[in-house]
């Protein structure tokens, strides 16, 4: 067996490193998001990692995902974070797998698609915008979903569908 290929530090400066963070950044802001639940505590999770990631950059295998490991060092970060904060619930190892394994098709190129589609979610009318944040964000069901929005769950439903018919129009048309 091979030894791994370790990154010597002088091999990537601070332009590289930029624009790998750049082509990653969208992708492990939604990773972090999945883990927090909150923007500002999947934001500070982002920022720690890429700190982290840049102090051990030396320690970098060039033969692993670059994307890889910053989801490895994202998800450290994160449980770092629920022993400082004991109250938040944790994910356990089998939803980090899923996780994951959901997150691993997505390339680094992606991220103008996440991003793009970031862009068309600030422009859905409000009524959209908050049943998609109840339903996808926070992951509930229809049912439960529409009791937090105060409507019944077909109402929900056709909102649903009317945003996701206003995303794919805006994804299609780049507007």
């Amino acid at each position: 067996m091979q030894a791994a290929a370790i990154l010597p530090p002088q091999a990537m400066d601070r332009n590289c490193f930029s624009e790998l963070i750049r082509r990653h950044h969208l992708m492990l802001l939604s990773y972090a998001r999945a883990l927090a639940g909150t923007e500002v505590t999947a934001r500070d999770l982002v920022q720690d990692a890429f700190v982290a990631a840049w102090q051990s950059l030396g320690k970098f295998d060039v033969t692993r995902d670059f994307g890889v490991w910053l989801r490895g060092i994202v998800r450290n970060k994160w449980r770092e974070h629920c022993r400082l904060h004991a109250r938040e619930v944790i994910l356990d190892e089998a939803a980090l797998s899923r996780l994951e394994e959901t997150l691993a098709p997505y390339d680094a190129g992606d991220a103008e698609l996440f991003a793009r589609l970031a862009e068309c979610r600030a422009k859905l009318p409000p009524p959209l915008a908050e049943a998609v944040r109840v339903f996808y964000d926070e992951e509930r069901s229809s049912d439960d979903a529409a009791a937090a929005l105060a409507m019944n769950p077909a109402a929900l439903r056709k909102r649903l569908e009317r945003a996701r018919e206003a995303l794919r129009h805006c994804l299609a048309t780049n507007n």
